[in-house]
């Protein structure tokens, strides 16, 4: 059953990014009427254009966000890439204020990595465990969507170089990667479903494949002889410092490093509900890899 009306209104947050972005233009795609927050103006107007309402201002600005949050009945809240503490909990007090205020029939939460039930190592993981706690103890209507590791990390420009697609996985052990688009559609079944109110959904992608594997459809997918390289934690930290910030890319090191130790716990697409897999379309590595990879 879908429990949306054409009375939603929609608050993506991140409309103007990949992850919020892939939610908000699914919406559009479906006749929904959709806001969001940015900073820049320009951006602002470049959203307008895709149907998209935008309001200046951002996640520290409580005033701002009570205005953008006026009306909206659903959120999608999608808190960006970050590793310091205060900033994520700052952000998620003021995204569920605002919430609360206007009286949200649901928020959808976007974790953008799995969230295991043992406490981990991790301070990306943790900080996640903290914002599904504040989330849980508000009051909202909620539902939290936990994307598995994403395959747009594989454009990321040096990790495909030279035959060699280098990534902190293990090269012997399987992981349902995942799309931002094939994501979205998680998303937005969460956002469509109000009736799955306190559930946590795993958002695995269609195919469990181990960095041998990824390295055999890169190869027959791309004419190339590919192989696979199990990166170093350090190298990969080294990597991304300057693109991400040292503090970032410690604490995405950090993410994967729980990864590489328990790739068993990571969920499946055949252990999800058999309702909600109905409900998807998604896409096998090689079909992902000619959409992005190969020039039209």
């Amino acid at each position: 059953m879908t429990t949306m009306t054409h009375n939603d209104r929609f608050l993506v947050y991140g409309a103007s990014g990949s992850q919020g972005g892939a939610v908000a233009k699914l919406l559009v795609q479906n006749g929904c009427e959709v806001r969001t927050i940015t900073r820049n103006e320009e951006t602002a107007n470049t959203l307008k254009e895709q149907n998209i309402e935008a309001f200046l201002g951002d996640l520290s600005d409580v005033e701002r966000l009570h205005a953008a949050h006026e009306g909206v009945t659903k959120v999608f809240l999608n808190l960006p890439v970050e590793f310091n503490p205060n900033k994520i909990r700052q952000y998620t007090k003021n995204a569920i204020g605002a919430a609360l205020q206007a009286n949200v029939k649901l928020i959808v939460v976007n974790t953008s990595t799995f969230v295991p039930g043992p406490i981990t190592q991790s301070t990306g993981i943790e900080l996640k465990r903290e914002v599904i706690h504040e989330v849980q103890q508000s009051g909202l209507p909620y539902i939290i969507v936990e994307p598995i590791v994403y395959l747009e990390n594989f454009l990321i420009p040096g990790i495909l170089n030279n035959g060699v697609l280098a990534y902190p996985v293990p090269a012997d052990k399987p992981i349902s990667w995942i799309s931002l688009n094939d994501a979205a559609q998680f998303h937005y079944y969460a956002l469509t479903h109000s009736e799955l109110a306190g559930s946590i959904i795993p958002a695995p992608g269609l195919e469990a494949l181990t960095g041998a594997q990824l390295a055999e459809q890169f190869s027959a997918s791309l004419g190339e002889d590919i192989s696979f390289m199990s990166l170093p934690f350090d190298h990969f930290e080294a990597a991304i410092q300057h693109l991400l910030g040292d503090e970032t890319a410690a604490g995405l090191k950090g993410l994967y490093q729980w990864i590489d130790g328990h790739t068993d716990l990571l969920p499946r697409y055949h252990e999800l509900d058999e309702n909600i897999q109905a409900n998807l379309q998604l896409t096998t590595m090689s079909e992902w890899i000619h959409q992005t990879m190969i020039k039209q």
